[in-house]
């Protein structure tokens, strides 16, 4: 803390006004502790209430700083059984700190169901913009979260079809996909029913992590759920905290993904102010895998005045440029080895057996959980091997967009050609998973980052995007950029015309 402490005085002596009239931050937090370090330094005693415990893991600028882009689909069982012990309150709390780690380059949808679905938030996943965070809560609070019984079924079905049609519509973040399923029940599910939701989840890139809540809740299915599709099996008791278990599920995509820019959050701080921060991961590279120790951040408004920045000539391509950086798919390198490491670290009853249900010594899962530990040797990949990010396929894709699809196969009606399909598998080894993995590890610690360029363009003129930009509009080439003829209609109309004033991407550069 000390080394941080002096580092960020350094910094804060060099950025700040002299008469501190801008709000702003440097700041970190611990991965394994969750300390917290911040300049300047203030009274935060307030910040923690008898309802809720102030633990910078769970701010949505932490999990930001931390993972990639991502898609969550939350499914919660509200039947008349989550009465008991207060599992129903748990379970909406629960979902509304999922809801506060997620941010505006995320999407997300909520499913409750019952005997059937009995409430669902939208079609489609939506972006995770500070105004739809308040509108799903504000939709949550309006629900009834214990009544009636339980089909889980219906519920799984829900969640593929949100995901599914969400793809089809292009209101995703074209990046790793999640179901977070929580019950504390029993009910039917077949042969059939897995089979539908593994074909969905290779198809869609899907992890399912599942949650079974009490002693009398049903685990068999949902271990299953989660093994068979490259989740985690959580069994929750009554009384332990099932909000900080739900909201750790980012740890997963922690383990497996290494940030190597800076990703940009504009957030609402705990004093109310309206920050935008650049935050980057700091990991332990002392083993063959890295390890996150926790994330920094440096809030944009230390250095400049954000109001006075967005009546000057640049700011819209600066923004468009930070959105960029930040909303970039991040490959998610996980073996079975790695991730019945993280099973471990939660409990002996997530790890995934043999015995698990019939037909589960096929997947190659160990027969005892004695058999897993957290220093069995895990293959590694080549860190050599990364793609080309000034690429762009046939159809005006990056390649950081084929994360989680079949880069031979895909889905006919994208209407790629074999040769387009050809010179994407070689532009894009790692998002399309061609990386060679290597068993035993020949390294003894992780590199660091290969060094990643500001892209001179933005990237929403000169190839397809998606979502929302960091301030909450649709991403698009904007009218101060570079470019003259965007590549694609993602200008929206605009004319993409004037040049970037000079200094707008060095002073993007200066937080990479």
């Amino acid at each position: 803390s000390e080394q941080v402490s002096s580092h960020y005085k350094a910094v804060a002596a060099k950025e700040s006004d002299d008469d501190f009239t801008r709000v702003g931050y440097l700041y970190f937090a611990n991965q394994a502790t969750g300390s917290y370090t911040q300049w300047p330094k203030e009274d935060a005693c307030s910040w923690s209430t008898a309802e809720h415990t102030y633990d910078p893991r769970y701010r949505d600028w932490y999990a930001a700083g931390a993972t990639g882009p991502k898609d969550i689909v939350i499914v919660v069982d509200v039947s008349g059984s989550m009465v008991q012990n207060g599992r129903h309150e748990m379970a909406k709390a629960a979902t509304e700190q999922i809801l506060d780690t997620l941010t505006w380059k995320d999407f997300v949808n909520v499913v409750l169901f019952n005997n059937y679905a009995s409430a669902v938030y939208s079609r489609n996943l939506v972006p995770v913009t500070e105004q739809n965070r308040a509108a799903i809560k504000a939709w949550a609070d309006r629900q009834i979260w214990q009544q009636g019984g339980t089909n889980f079924k219906v519920a799984m079905r829900k969640a593929l079809e949100s995901i599914r049609d969400s793809v089809a519509d292009g209101t995703t973040a074209m990046c790793q996909k999640a179901i977070m399923f929580l019950t504390d029940g029993k009910a039917g599910f077949g042969e059939d029913d897995f089979a539908l939701v593994k074909e969905m989840a290779i198809r869609y890139d899907i992890v399912i992590f599942s949650y079974a809540l009490g002693d009398d809740a049903e685990r068999t299915i949902a271990k299953r759920l989660a093994c068979e599709n490259r989740g985690v099996f959580y069994p929750v008791a009554d009384g332990e905290d099932l909000k900080k278990i739900m909201a750790e599920y980012y740890n997963y995509f922690v383990q497996g993904q290494q940030i190597c820019t800076t990703g940009f959050v504009r957030y609402t701080a705990v004093q109310g102010h309206t920050l935008y921060g650049a935050c980057m991961p700091m990991y332990d590279r002392t083993r063959a895998s890295h390890a996150l120790l926790g994330v920094s951040c440096l809030d944009v408004n230390l250095i400049a005045d954000i109001d006075k920045m967005k009546q000057q000539e640049g700011w819209e391509y600066f923004k468009c440029q930070a959105s960029d950086n930040t909303k970039q798919c991040r490959p998610l390198d996980l073996t079975e080895c790695h991730r019945q490491r993280l099973r471990l670290a939660y409990s002996n009853e997530s790890v995934c057996l043999s015995s698990d249900w019939p037909g589960a010594e096929e997947l190659g899962f160990p027969a005892d959980a004695s058999q897993v530990t957290q220093d069995m040797e895990c293959a590694c990949q080549d860190q050599n091997c990364q793609e080309d990010p000034d690429f762009t396929d046939e159809l005006n894709y990056f390649c950081d967009t084929w994360i989680g699809d079949d880069c031979f196969n895909p889905n006919p009606v994208w209407g790629y050609s074999e040769e387009g399909l050809r010179e994407v598998r070689e532009k894009c080894k790692r998002s399309c998973g061609l990386c060679e993995w290597t068993k035993p590890c020949p390294r003894a610690t992780s590199e660091e980052c290969p060094v990643n360029p500001v892209l001179a363009e933005c990237r929403a003129c000169v190839g397809k995007v998606s979502g929302v930009d960091i301030g909450g509009e649709p991403m698009a080439c904007p009218s101060d950029a570079p470019t003259a003829t965007p590549a694609t209609s993602t200008c929206g109309g605009l004319e993409c015309t004037s040049a970037a004033p000079p200094g707008t991407v060095a002073f993007l550069r200066g937080f990479t």
